[in-house]
């Protein structure tokens, strides 16, 4: 293994595909050969840790959700915007307003309180109704970011 040599929980080898995504995916610069070997170094160690790992954030885990979560990720990295993993949901931001449609086509959600979208499980039951805060979400499922938008920064003199 060359990608996942100390991970030893899900939990981390999921952190650890996120982070090596940023990088080395071929539309934020990387080669399509590197995310290959990564994604089945991925699939090699997901399954030796598969037994040793059956829970995450007090849910049974699920492979098929993870596999959604990668491919939905996948699809939209190349937008100039902000992609945040918080559990099983991705929270979207930034300046979202050019690939709002793209986004919608995937499966993702306006929340018009948080001012974000969302994407989750269809199959997952939802029972706050958007009263929760993005901090308290933060705080209870924990938060990878994924990707960071470009900033553009214009000087005038």
């Amino acid at each position: 293994m060359k990608y996942f040599v100390n991970v030893s929980t899900l939990d981390e080898l999921r952190k650890e595909y996120r982070r090596l995504a940023k990088v080395n995916h071929p539309d934020m610069g990387g080669s399509a050969e590197e995310m290959k070997v990564i994604n089945i170094e991925y699939e090699m160690c997901f399954k030796i840790l598969e037994n040793a790992d059956t829970a995450i954030n007090g849910k049974k885990y699920n492979k098929e959700e993870d596999e959604m979560i990668r491919d939905i990720i996948n699809i939209i990295i190349h937008l100039n915007i902000e992609i945040e993993v918080c559990g099983s949901w991705i929270w979207v931001s930034g300046n979202t307003y050019t690939c709002k449609e793209e986004l919608k086509s995937n499966g993702f959600h306006w929340a018009s309180k948080k001012k974000m979208w969302y994407w989750h499980n269809p199959e997952e039951v939802t029972k706050s109704h958007g009263k929760t805060t993005m901090a308290d979400i933060r705080i209870k499922y924990g938060s990878d970011v994924v990707k960071e938008a470009n900033t553009v920064f214009y000087v005038t003199a």
